[in-house]
């Protein structure tokens, strides 16, 4: 079956089990690094929002052999687990002062989302790009949020710099950051994975090699769009003075980053080229943060190109 009759498929099929009081709705919805997903929007018809569910990761599941009626169902529980979304007010899209604490940020790709920055409020950081979006609600499903786009700010009477200060205070309010070892990442991703046969004193001694360096993971608390912990307030300073060093930071995802103390061993070079491989070798392209290395530096007090001379960053 190809692509474009599944889609078809899958929705006749919904649509068949919801019956007439529910409108179902393809279209194509832009992500991150100019990625189009195929979202299906499944609507009450009482109701003006709905939630949407992206089909492409189930065909390429179809494709291995799962069968379509069981996707079908999945999608159909996935659709009651969260229809809870439409019993939200979401009256209160259009009252901005009822918004203000829930306005957040996170990090982008600039060159790779031309298209989309076009569409939203933003802020140049770097090579990335800082745009907002609403923490709407959180529960065991997941979270709901909200890209803010430009024709938000008239229609509620607000301007990029409010938005940045809301969402300097927001995020990491609603969003703390989190750091963590890759030595604890490991073992809890090892005893994850390997049940009975875990052994903490064999992944100790692989970890306490000397050609490992210290590493260490930064996110939020949910672990979606945490790169942009970066950008809290102190955040970097704290973690560099905890290690008495500058650090080196790589973007691991648009989720979150890798943390290095800074050494003169270290070659920004053949870090760049570690992290170019892994983003396409091993992270989904809409996940891409970025290839740059950066660095904090203490002096500074502020993130800046790896390697960049000092007197340019201060020029």
């Amino acid at each position: 079956m190809v692509y474009e009759m599944f889609q078809s498929k899958v929705t006749d099929a919904l649509q068949s089990r919801l019956g007439k009081d529910y409108h179902l709705i393809l279209q194509k919805v832009p992500k991150n690094n100019g990625i189009l997903l195929d979202g299906l929007s499944i609507m009450r018809k009482d109701v003006g929002v709905s939630p949407t569910i992206y089909l492409n990761s189930y065909y390429e599941r179809y494709q291995d052999g799962i069968p379509f009626h069981s996707i079908v169902e999945e999608i159909f529980q996935i659709y009651q687990e969260n229809s809870a979304v439409t019993r939200l007010d979401f009256s209160i899209l259009n009252d901005f002062s009822l918004l203000k604490d829930k306005v957040v940020y996170k990090l982008i790709h600039t060159a790779s989302n031309k298209t989309l920055l076009s569409d939203l409020p933003s802020i140049p950081y770097l090579d990335l790009s800082i745009v907002f979006y609403l923490f709407l609600e959180k529960n065991e499903s997941g979270q709901m949020t909200a890209l803010i786009h430009n024709d938000h700010l008239s229609g509620w009477n607000t301007n990029l710099d409010e938005l940045y200060r809301l969402a300097s205070a927001n995020t990491p309010r609603l969003l703390p950051a989190e750091v963590k070892s890759m030595s604890d990442v490991m073992k809890s991703l090892a005893a994850e994975h390997l049940g009975r046969d875990y052994r903490e004193d064999f992944v100790d001694e692989l970890l306490c090699a000397p050609s490992v360096s210290p590493l260490y993971v930064q996110t939020n608390s949910s672990g979606i769009c945490g790169a942009c912990t970066i950008l809290y307030p102190d955040q970097l300073k704290t973690f560099a003075d905890m290690v008495n060093a500058d650090v080196v930071v790589l973007p691991s995802s648009i989720h979150e980053v890798l943390l290095i103390p800074f050494e003169d061993t270290i070659s920004f070079e053949e870090l760049s080229d570690m992290v170019s491989h892994i983003n396409r070798a091993e992270v989904p392209v809409e996940d891409r943060l970025s290839d740059q290395v950066y660095l904090y530096s203490r002096n500074l007090n502020t993130v800046i190109f790896a390697g960049a001379p000092v007197s340019s960053i201060l020029s």
